[in-house]
């Protein structure tokens, strides 16, 4: 099968050096769509070149946008939790994700949630419920508070040097061996340094000193009402799971009392397990609190064990899940985690691809490079990027696309692609759902102004909520709803503050207080929702195909070396066609062209699209819902093949065009009913 997979790329590549040879200049010089865009860039290769996102094109339900807006919540407890829910909902989000740790749940009783806790989370819960978002809530154990524990301070007896294991405190009472530790020497990280031994007042430690202390320094002991997960089967592993399914037990019923929805079918929340491996993650592997790892076991299982034991709970205890969605949350910052390996009970996986800055060739990443071609190669052009939709190309080998296109593929031994979990013969899809993702301009340009920076968000955001939610991702949620004007923040600085004044209530003229980002959102929304046919789905959608991209000014986002191995990355190389259908008449497709650089931003620029499967248009019409006005179309209609040609203005955020038409019937893309590779082993 080897030799099939090597012919198959090897056709790849003559059929490219054909359309190339006989592409006019201004002429898209491949077709639009190809699964070899994704197929021909096997796990480990990467490439400037090919576009992955363009391995198919689907007509998308315009209901899986409208329900898939979200945002995280990382409001401040001082801010009136109901005048954010207010905003958020009045501007078109439909989700929240929010976190309830593992640590905030009661050391002495845990049934329930810390009280100080609990009262602000569900003021929140509560305002989410009034304006209709639907809460994410993660489930996480962040090594600053992982579990239930206690806190004492005590005080070093005598000076006590770097490397060193044993210490001297002044009191050991309430202390416990293996489970409690120092935890304000390090990183921050509740009882790193556990207290393996007890001797009188002298304490061993399970690793050594970072650094001198002197007598009578204040030392924070926390003590862990469970140990770091550790090898599976073991006896501290299995309170540790107890503890962990007791957390979820009084998670459920906190949200669903929150709610109101104990009683309910559909308990009104969904849940997120785990956050990130990169972040706060220590409490998974008991051998990260040691010197020399103890335990030997493969460590990293605990990702799908803790998996397995949550859905294995929830099972058991279904009616107070039901109706909630789960997704797992490890595979937020890896690339292993597949959708065919998941549990049934398994919603989705989770991502969160925020966009790096790189400027090339020395960012480059490492692995195999491969030009237009699909060949091996050493070429690397120079430009810079920080794009929203970056994670869809192939400039890493971790493109998104393995995970939600409706391709299989495989790496490593392992089915990946939306479609990729099959039981019994059937194929139950695993969607992708981004829970974090959000560009940074303070980060990227210290000296960014506020109004920059708002603005440039505001083409992210469309960006970002355009095209995920077009090419496969269900849920897509900003970081954060507050954050700076210049940082993270969705919601205005100036909104935040008002929403701490006492006795505040929404104003009446709220102008001042919305951000450029909630604008476009909201725009884009009110035109996507108009007319919405709630009972679409993507096998009764009409599916388009793109015959040709044409242009006259042959722009580029970086620039080749003259060969057609190394072409220049022609802006039409990168037009963005992302059809949603509304209604049985209706579609409106956002188009833009992804540029490499959203903070730079694009002129307008003409292009002739052809399109087919549409006859007998009755209206065609384009906005622009970031300068809320209309933009100029011209459209021409070949009767006989069932295709018509658009000349659009286009430019680095999404215009919206909306058709309305009667419908034909027309062959979809065949990878669409794809479920196995292309390049099958």
């Amino acid at each position: 099968m080897k030799y099939f997979k090597f012919l198959a790329i090897a056709c790849f590549t003559l059929l490219f050096a054909l359309y190339a040879y006989l592409g006019n200049a201004g002429t898209l010089s491949t077709a639009y769509i190809d699964p070899a865009y994704l197929t021909s860039v096997p796990f480990g290769s990467h490439s400037h070149w090919i576009q992955p996102w363009r391995a198919y094109m689907e007509t998308v339900p315009a209901k899986q946008f409208l329900n898939g807006i979200g945002v995280v919540w990382n409001v401040e407890s001082a801010v009136n939790p109901e005048l954010v829910a207010h905003m958020l909902a009045k501007y078109g989000f439909k989700r929240v994700r929010v976190e309830i740790g593992w640590g905030l749940v009661d050391v002495n009783d845990e049934t329930q949630i810390v009280k100080v806790h609990a009262d602000r989370l569900k003021n929140i819960l509560v305002a989410l419920k009034k304006y209709n978002l639907r809460p994410l809530i993660l489930l996480n154990a962040h090594h600053g508070g992982p579990c239930p524990l206690t806190s004492i301070q005590l005080t070093l007896n005598k000076n006590a040097s770097a490397g060193d294991t044993k210490i001297e405190l002044n009191s050991t009472n309430n202390l416990q061996s293996n489970y409690s530790g120092i935890s304000n020497i390090g990183n921050g990280i509740a009882a790193e340094y556990l207290i393996t031994n007890i001797t009188g007042n002298t304490v061993t430690l399970s690793k050594p000193l970072p650094k001198n202390l002197t007598s009578g320094t204040s030392l924070k002991i926390d003590t862990l009402k469970y140990r770091p997960f550790s090898i599976p089967g073991s006896s501290d592993y299995q309170k540790t799971m107890v503890g962990w399914n007791k957390y979820i037990e009084t998670v459920a019923k906190f949200v669903t009392n929150s709610l109101g929805t104990s009683s309910s079918n559909n308990k009104g929340f969904d849940l997120e397990i785990w956050n990130e491996l990169t972040f706060g993650s220590n409490f998974l592997y008991i051998n990260k609190y040691y010197t020399n790892e103890p335990y030997q076991y493969e460590q990293n299982n605990i990702w799908n064990n803790l998996v397995k034991e949550t859905v294995t709970y929830i099972n058991a205890h279904s009616t107070n899940f039901a109706g909630v969605q789960i997704s797992n949350g490890f595979s937020n910052t890896i690339p292993w985690s597949a959708s065919s390996q998941q549990p049934a009970r398994i919603n989705a996986i989770s991502k969160h691809p925020y966009p790096p800055k790189k400027s090339y060739p020395q960012d480059e990443y490492p692995g195999k490079k491969l030009n237009a071609f699909a060949q091996e190669d050493s070429f690397i052009p120079t430009y810079s990027v920080y794009f929203p939709e970056y994670i869809g190309t192939a400039l890493q080998t971790e493109t998104i696309i393995r995970d939600i296109a409706p391709i299989n593929n495989e790496f490593y031994g392992i089915k990946h692609g939306r479609y990729a979990r099959v039981f019994n013969g059937k194929v139950f899809p695993v969607p992708v759902w981004i829970t974090e993702i959000n560009v940074h301009l303070e980060g990227s340009n210290p000296n960014v102004s506020i109004e920059r920076a708002l603005a440039i968000k505001a083409k992210a955001a469309a960006r970002f909520f355009c095209f995920y939610l077009n090419k496969g991702v269900t849920q897509v949620h900003l970081y954060g709803a507050s954050g700076g004007d210049k940082s993270w923040g969705i919601i205005q600085d100036n909104f935040i503050q008002y929403a701490k004044q006492s006795n505040s209530v929404y104003p009446l003229n709220e102008e001042q207080y919305v951000s450029p980002s909630l604008k476009v959102v909201s725009r884009i929304v009110n035109q996507i929702k108009k007319g919405v046919d709630h009972n679409l789905t993507l096998k009764t959608t009409q599916p388009l195909q793109i015959v040709s991209i044409k242009d006259t000014h042959d722009h580029y986002q970086f620039k080749g070396d003259g060969t057609t191995a190394h072409p220049n990355l022609y802006d039409r190389d990168v037009f963005t066609f992302l059809p949603f259908q509304v209604n049985a008449n209706k579609l409106i497709i956002p188009y833009y062209v992804m540029t490499r650089d959203v903070q730079q931003d694009l002129t307008p620029e003409k292009f002739t699209v052809e399109i087919t499967g549409i006859k007998d248009l009755t209206a065609v019409s384009v906005y622009d819902p970031i300068n809320d006005k209309n933009i100029p179309v011209k459209f021409s209609q070949n009767a006989e093949s069932n295709s018509f040609s658009l000349e659009l203005i286009a430019t680095d955020y999404p215009y919206l065009l909306t058709l309305k038409r009667e419908l034909v019937n027309t062959q979809s893309q065949p990878i669409l009913q794809q479920e196995t590779p292309l390049f099958a082993d």
